[in-house]
């Protein structure tokens, strides 16, 4: 099972390589489309839109249908969707039409890897296990702006993401490699079943994962926007400073690897709803202040925003841990689509609204407070299941 796990990290993050390059040129591409700060939200947020739009066809088929060939299907669809993006996109619409392709294809290999990891785990360790594969989504998301800002200076920001559009190319044998074997999945629907909402304390963690990606989303697509207007305030020309911010953002977000396997284990002994309070919470209060300390020393800046890398990120197994657990038997498919639906759609809204914040001239903070307060808000059902801990099944806190 670890190797797995391992393999199903490998392909998640390697698939994940390109999906950032927008977020590390968005100065470039602002400039080079004259976009508005909401378009270029808008455009970083289609692959999410993408993922979204497929979630509640492609996760209730796993009821059914072996997870292995969604996954490998779906490897195929996001890594030549990545390829194309640099070679087709020529203005905000086309980009944002290929983004969301590429969302298509990530939904089918994500959260099908987040069940089996699941379905093979001990109850009292399947936290950690699932913090283990969800790390993957934090390094690869972190490695793709890192990556996007050493490449771009070189080779442009289309040469940067075609470099790693091909390199995504790799997890279409590794999802070949990685699934083999899986069980066969035991549910006898493969359509969607809203009624598994009516379990309240699966829409309360359903509704706290929306608060959560959406403030996720924002810190993702604006972080190393933010830090190139800090370093572009020196007078560093424009590429340059999206280079370096987008290197910086990626340090930030690296601190996710750690926060996730942080999050797992501490899930696994306190509970599943008390460990995700406290992280949002914590990480609520620092989009309230980040977006403030543009002129405070930049080792501060750093500190915080690594801070803040870690902490947005340690609820992240926890919600899709709980949600393997509190879904009804055999519509584990159908309660996974809601919550990707639901909660990745916030990231459809998440960074448009945070730079539309920018557009109106509530500068940096507002665009990070939008973040925050929407964080704190959705979070705030866990403390009924803090409370209720009759609604919250064994091993899972």
């Amino acid at each position: 099972m670890q190797n797995r796990t391992l393999l199903l990290g490998l392909t998640l993050a390697i698939a994940l390589l390109p999906s950032d390059v927008a977020a590390a040129a968005l100065p470039l591409l602002r400039a080079e489309w004259t976009a508005s700060a909401a378009t270029a939200g808008a455009v970083f947020s289609a692959y999410q839109a993408g993922y979204v739009a497929s979630v509640l066809v492609l996760l209730p088929l796993t009821d059914r249908i072996p997870a292995s060939r969604i996954i490998f299907g779906c490897a195929i669809a996001t890594s030549v969707a990545f390829v194309l993006f640099p070679l087709l996109a020529y203005n905000a619409v086309s980009a944002a039409l290929l983004r969301f392709l590429a969302g298509l294809g990530l939904s089918g290999i994500y959260l099908p890897g987040v069940r089996v990891v699941a379905a093979n785990a001990p109850p009292a360790r399947r936290g950690f296990a699932v913090a283990a594969y969800v790390s993957a989504f934090y390094l690869g998301s972190a490695m793709s702006l890192w990556l996007s800002g050493f490449l771009m200076p070189s080779l442009g920001w289309r040469g940067a993401a075609l470099a790693l559009g091909v390199a995504s190319l790799a997890i279409i044998p590794l999802a070949k490699v990685s699934t083999d074997g899986i069980a066969l999945p035991d549910g006898q629907r493969a359509h969607l079943d809203v009624t598994v909402l009516k379990h309240r304390p699966l829409l309360w963690n359903i509704l706290a994962y929306a608060g959560h990606t959406w403030e996720l989303y924002i810190f993702r697509a604006w972080m190393a926007a933010y830090l190139a207007s800090v370093v572009g305030a020196t007078g560093l020309a424009m590429q340059a400073a999206a280079s370096v911010g987008s290197q910086w953002a990626a340090l930030m977000g690296l601190f996710g690897v750690p926060g996730v396997w942080f999050g797992g284990w501490l899930s696994d002994r306190v509970g599943r709803a008390r460990a995700a309070l406290v992280f949002a919470l914590c990480s609520g209060a620092i989009s309230l202040a980040i977006g403030s300390l543009q002129t405070a020393p930049w080792l501060t800046l750093i500190l915080v925003g690594c801070a803040y890398g870690l902490l947005v990120s340690s609820d992240s197994p926890v919600y899709s841990t709980a949600v393997t657990e509190l879904a009804p038997a055999g519509r584990l498919g159908s309660a996974q689509a809601l919550q990707a639906f639901i909660g990745f759609g916030a990231t459809i809204f998440s960074p448009a609204v945070a730079g539309a914040a920018l557009d109106l001239g509530f500068g940096w903070a507002g665009v990070f407070a939008v973040a925050g307060i929407v964080g704190i808000l959705f979070a705030l059902p866990l403390i009924r299941l803090v409370r209720d801990r009759s609604a919250v099944p064994a091993g899972g806190g």
